[in-house]
């Protein structure tokens, strides 16, 4: 299992994964990753059933290769205290273990809709991003121009519809933006766990 802390800060808990053989002083790539409604609480237990979390405990993904950071929201939605997750986001980003060139961002559902917002805010902060059945105001999808993007939805998805993605996908697209999007047909929500598991998407990610 890779090192793991339960961490605070100004109020926002988190899980800070380190990387496999971390080494202080060093800089490594990081995944900045927003949940979904299911993970929601004060004390991580929605976050026992996470694949990136399995992932993590199994130890020999790509994400061992960087640290992971796992805020987790307390509230009705990330959106409810956006101020202090943008707060946090900053203070992650400025830690001594970044390497600021690739520092990343992921989201799924709930939390897809949320790094959207916090990546248009904050855009020259990350280098890319995978993002799994969110969406958002893709009007202000320019803002994002320079960040790489590969998204993913579930054709089937009835929770958050597939058309977000194709909306955030195209405006991304006519921005110039570096974007794929995958669309798995036979797939329903819950399209994070064929995301993850393909080792090649996490590759991509902290290349």
């Amino acid at each position: 299992m890779i090192k793991f802390e339960k961490l605070e800060h100004n109020g926002q808990r988190y899980l800070l994964y380190y990387p496999f053989n971390y080494e202080k002083g060093k800089k490594y790539p990081v995944m900045f990753h927003l949940h979904g409604a299911g993970s929601r609480g004060k004390d991580f237990k929605g976050f026992e059933d996470s694949c990136i979390i399995a992932l993590l405990n199994k130890g020999d993904s790509p994400l061992a290769n960087g640290f992971t950071v796992l805020p987790q929201c307390e509230d009705d939605t990330w959106f409810y205290n956006f101020s202090r997750l943008m707060d946090f986001v900053r203070f992650i980003y400025n830690e001594d273990y970044v390497d600021k060139t690739r520092f990343n961002a992921s989201g799924i559902s709930m939390g897809g809709y949320a790094i959207y917002q916090v990546m248009m805010n904050e855009p020259l902060l990350f280098n890319k991003a995978i993002v799994c059945c969110g969406g958002g105001m893709y009007w202000n999808a320019f803002q994002m121009k320079n960040i790489k993007f590969r998204i993913f939805h579930g054709e089937k998805d009835v929770a958050v519809y597939p058309e977000e993605a194709r909306r955030m996908y195209s405006r991304l697209k006519d921005a110039g933006t570096n974007v794929t999007l995958t669309i798995y047909p036979e797939c329903d929500h819950n399209c994070w766990e064929k995301t993850y598991l393909n080792y090649d998407n996490l590759k991509w990610l902290f290349e």
